[in-house]
């Protein structure tokens, strides 16, 4: 399991009014939080390796993306 510590008085009062003292709320928004930005890094690869001429058949690329994604 892992614990993350908030130092940061404005982002914990935001956070608490966001969420309220409810753990499973921001757990979750944490969850999503982390696969948006792991989405993002994704596309932003797949935007270099487009510029870089490296080009895959949109097949094979929905192929990969549902492998990687409905786990």
């Amino acid at each position: 399991m892992l614990s993350i510590q908030i130092d940061d008085p404005e982002l914990e009062k935001s956070i608490k009014q966001a969420f309220g003292g409810n753990d499973d709320l921001i757990g979750s928004a944490f969850v999503e939080f982390i696969h948006s930005q792991k989405v993002k890094r994704d596309v932003a690869i797949s935007i270099k390796q487009l510029d870089g001429g490296k080009v895959q058949s949109l097949k094979n690329v929905m192929r990969a993306v549902r492998a990687k994604y409905e786990q």
